[in-house]
């Protein structure tokens, strides 16, 4: 980590000069290999519309500078701004992408220089960007903030610094670098993000399950101090599989699809399952978490949630009733229903009366 002063000068640029960033830490689950797909995902998934439509009201107003590369003029901080002049500045562009301006572009929406800060490398511009991204009217995705962490990380500083830095306490910076290392470790590894069988990818699932001590347990992870972060490829070799298995089970995986569908429950039952042998192998071998949980849920706490879910559907059926025809088969369910009730209610009136029983044996 840089501790010179990182600024090198503030000064002006044509716009044709800057380059997009192909390494925009923005976008940290995408890969470009020119400046044309930089600005097709822009425009896609980062409203340059509508920035196009407020520069063409307003004319461009260079109230902030751009974060630029000294070397290369990458702007690091600033693509929606340099995209939109791009767009702009270029019909042959707008015809590419299919844009239709409401309005021809003047001289005040098409400066010939705008305000640049050059940095010598990305380091020296973290502080800044970081801030502001993360904290600022645009934000990160935690997936995004996970991968600048970790880098940061990765480049020296401490995770006191780069939590003070991006505003998040201790805690939060170090759960996501830790999904971080792990999802990355998964991806080497043969997990493929284009196979997952949930329409979006919920990092969330990732980074939650490895704070979790079961989840630690079952991948070979430590957590003799939960207050670390975990180093790059942190999962044991030989836990390879276990990892193969979670990702699967949180995302899925071409023809295995996923077992969490919400953090809550399905990702705490997970959670609670991985800590028992019997249900970790019974969600090994059968891919049903219902079926897994049953091992370790509480029997008591099953009954009750099993009687109010009797009761309640029981209740919806006798708002229905008027529109019983008569059919037999009908009354024949009917019958038996009423039967499985008064069993069901004969054997909790004789549990009560035995612990009603006990209870007296042991007062005297």
């Amino acid at each position: 980590m840089s501790q010179s002063n990182p600024i090198i000068s503030d000064e002006f640029e044509a716009p044709d000069n800057l380059r997009l960033d192909l390494q925009n830490p923005r976008i940290p689950d995408e890969s470009f290999e020119s400046e044309e797909e930089v600005l097709e995902y822009l425009l896609d998934h980062a409203d340059i519309q509508e920035l196009i439509q407020s520069i063409l009201t307003s004319g461009w107003l260079d109230y902030e500078p751009l974060i630029v590369l000294e070397q290369d003029n990458v702007v690091l901080e600033g693509n929606r701004r340099l995209a939109a002049l791009r767009i702009l500045a270029d019909e042959a562009t707008r015809e590419r992408f299919g844009i239709e301006l409401p309005e021809e572009p003047g001289p005040k929406s098409q400066p010939q220089m705008v305000r640049v800060r050059r940095v010598n490398s990305r380091s020296d511009a973290r502080d800044f960007i970081g801030f502001k991204h993360i904290n600022g009217p645009f934000k990160w995705d935690a997936l995004a903030k996970a991968k600048y962490a970790a880098e940061w990380l990765s480049d020296g500083a401490t995770i006191d610094h780069v939590s003070r830095r991006l505003g998040d306490n201790h805690n939060t910076i170090r759960r996501l670098v830790n999904g971080w290392n792990v999802l990355q470790q998964a991806l080497a590894e043969g997990f493929n993000r284009e196979d997952t069988t949930k329409k979006s990818f919920p990092f969330s699932h990732l980074y939650t399950a490895v704070a979790r001590p079961n989840v630690r347990s079952y991948l070979g992870l430590s957590d003799d101090n939960l207050s670390e972060v975990l180093p790059v490829q942190p999962v044991p070799t030989e836990r390879s599989d276990e990892l193969r298995q979670l990702m699967s089970w949180l995302y899925g995986q071409r023809n295995e699809p996923a077992v969490v569908a919400s953090q809550n429950p399905d990702l705490n039952r997970l959670v609670e399952v991985l800590g028992n042998d019997n249900a970790t192998t019974m969600l090994e071998a059968t891919r049903d978490l219902h079926i897994a949980y049953d091992q370790v849920e509480d029997k008591s706490l099953q009954f009750s949630r099993s009687l109010m879910l009797t009761i309640k559907q029981a209740e919806d059926t006798l708002r229905l009733v008027g529109n019983f025809d008569g059919r037999p088969d009908l009354m024949t369910a009917g019958d038996n229903l009423r039967r499985t009730v008064q069993s069901l209610h004969g054997a909790m009136k004789t549990t009560t009366e035995r612990l009603e029983q006990g209870e007296d044996d042991n007062a005297n």
